[in-house]
């Protein structure tokens, strides 16, 4: 569920590639990987920002997909819409950052499913009102750095829909309160049932927009060496620290060696498909560990599918035949609204299911109290059928909350390890060799 997002045009490619038990990767021309060390190279320049997120539990919110179709109201002249967006009931992350001068405090739900900062939902016509207002409101009128950019901008976001103008203004992000000079910031200026802003994090000016998002401004103002950032949401009902690191990674937070998926479709190829460019890696296997039993294969051997990694997205969505298989693997049943339920109780069990990437050079296990989302008076299965009409494949936070991930724009790569906290921070800065370091000397220390 990200926010903006668009009716993409068809299936993606469904691809099968011969099975191997160790996937060659660009990468290998670093060198060959040894023995995980804690020694780790960086240079005097090398630099981060470290912001901490919030999660929220959402009990009623919109579906579906987000469309900006028409012409004279699209967000920049390269991208006419967003990808992919689903806003509905489970756990979202929020990044706390100020606007405007002086800074007016706002949240807004991390998205790297969307490239776009939007703010200013009308409380009053929200699905959550009372928690809508404890998000913060950015007035333009009261910062003296506010910009009028004289252009406007509308979205569907399912049931919700939002419309505005831009502008731009600095922004002061991380917990440093770095200043960002002219951010573009979408300000609504009417909407209907959304109850919170968005922070896209994804593709900016390099294929998406044309102008700098967040992003692409840290990189700017030199506050980061590269367009990469870290992603550690942490385990559902706390216990475990949830931030994002713009331009660094915490080895505190995985073991051993992290793995390269190759962004795909290529992003010049994602912009022919689908008009934008997103965090899209391919799926090699899918699969469940009941408790107390070996683990049941989904997947052939041969098995490879496309999938959209998207934080704003609460649940992980599939095609309907898998999705039934899982829920019967952990005993779930559909309620009226087509969800599919689960006992509470089933949380509390040592089972898990299983994401693996690069025909089994990684298998990320997501235990069952991550992957059920835990709403109090009743429980939902982390996994739900796609929508008909938009059949693209996505792993939400019900994937992510188990996966410690680097979105790495400079070298179109998502690095991914299972999730593994140990301890106080250790921040690897990353820098223009960023590609040497992921692979040979940023290793996890857990």
């Amino acid at each position: 569920m990200a926010l903006l997002k668009l009716l993409l045009l068809g299936l993606l490619p469904f691809l099968c590639l011969s099975a191997a038990i160790s996937k060659p990767s660009r990468f290998d021309s670093f060198g060959s990987r040894g023995k995980p060390t804690s020694a780790h190279r960086t240079s005097a320049s090398g630099r981060h920002i470290r912001a901490t997120l919030q999660s929220r539990k959402v009990n009623n919110v919109t579906g579906g997909a987000v469309s900006m179709y028409d012409k004279a109201l699209k967000v920049s002249d390269r991208s006419p819409r967003e990808p992919l967006a689903r806003y509905g009931a489970g756990i979202v992350y929020m990044l706390e950052l100020a606007l405007g001068t002086p800074g007016q405090i706002v949240s807004a739900i991390l998205d790297t499913g969307s490239y776009t900062l939007l703010v200013d939902p009308d409380c009053n016509q929200a699905a959550d009102p009372k928690a809508c207002r404890t998000y913060g409101y950015y007035d333009t009128k009261q910062s003296s750095t506010a910009r009028n950019l004289n252009g406007w901008f509308s979205g569907q976001f399912g049931t919700g829909y939002m419309e505005g103008v831009w502008f731009s203004d600095t922004a002061y992000v991380g917990l440093d309160n770095l200043p960002l000079p002219n951010l573009r910031v979408g300000v609504s200026k009417w909407s209907q049932y959304i109850w919170a802003g968005v922070l896209g994090v994804s593709y900016g000016k390099a294929w998406n927009t044309g102008y700098q998002t967040l992003l692409d401004l840290l990189v700017t103002q030199r506050y980061i060496e590269v367009p990469i950032f870290s992603l550690g949401v942490g385990y559902q009902g706390g216990g475990s620290p949830s931030d994002i690191i713009f331009g660094g990674v915490d080895r505190k937070k995985f073991r051993g060696y992290l793995e390269p998926l190759e962004i795909y479709p290529y992003p010049d190829q994602q912009l022919k498909l689908f008009g934008q460019v997103g965090y899209r890696v391919n799926l090699t296997s899918l699969g469940v560990t009941p408790p107390g039993r070996n683990e049941t294969m989904l997947t052939d051997t041969d098995f490879e599918h496309n999938v959209l990694i998207d934080s704003g997205s609460t649940y992980t969505y599939l095609d309907a035949d898998l999705v039934a298989t899982i829920a019967r693997a952990l005993n779930a049943y559909k309620d009226e609204n087509g969800v599919y339920r689960v006992s509470c109780d089933t949380r509390n069990l040592d089972g898990s299911v299983n994401f693996g990437f690069n025909f089994y050079n990684i298998i990320v296990r997501v235990n069952y109290a991550d992957f059920i989302v835990d709403f109090e008076n009743y429980c939902a299965l982390g996994v739900q059928p796609t929508d008909s009409k938009n059949p693209t494949w996505v792993l939400g936070t019900s994937f992510i909350r188990a996966a410690y991930l680097i979105f790495d724009q400079l070298n179109d790569a998502v690095w991914i390890a299972q999730y593994f906290p140990c301890g106080e921070n250790e921040i690897a800065d990353l820098t223009k060799d960023a590609g040497r370091q992921l692979w040979l000397e940023v290793t996890g220390l857990c």
